[in-house]
């Protein structure tokens, strides 16, 4: 192994987060909140537009986060969603984002 953690070592869990420890320092638009091997980012604003703009902003960073530190996304994994009021959601349901 070249890099990376060892799965189902005693000290993986801990290496794991050493690993990831400056994840968070990279992103300047969303919220990240991370657990285990899982990453949520979240951002909120009241234009999809905006909203558009930050997470494609932190994906990017993301990927040059990842690429430095010899990851990958797993994109089958990856999804994104929008919460809000129906109504919030029905009134922009016209401008989809190009995430």
């Amino acid at each position: 192994m070249k890099c990376g953690v060892p799965q189902g070592s005693i000290l993986g869990p801990l290496l794991s987060l050493l690993y990831i420890n400056d994840l968070p320092e990279c992103l300047k638009n969303t919220r990240p909140r991370l657990f285990a091997d899982d990453t949520n980012l979240t951002a909120s604003s009241h234009s999809i537009t905006d909203i558009e703009i930050a997470v494609n902003s932190d994906l990017e960073n993301l990927r040059n986060w990842l690429m430095a530190n010899k990851l990958s996304l797993n994109v089958a994994k990856t999804e994104f969603m929008f919460i809000g009021s129906p109504q919030m959601i029905r009134n922009s349901s016209n401008s989809q984002p190009n995430i």
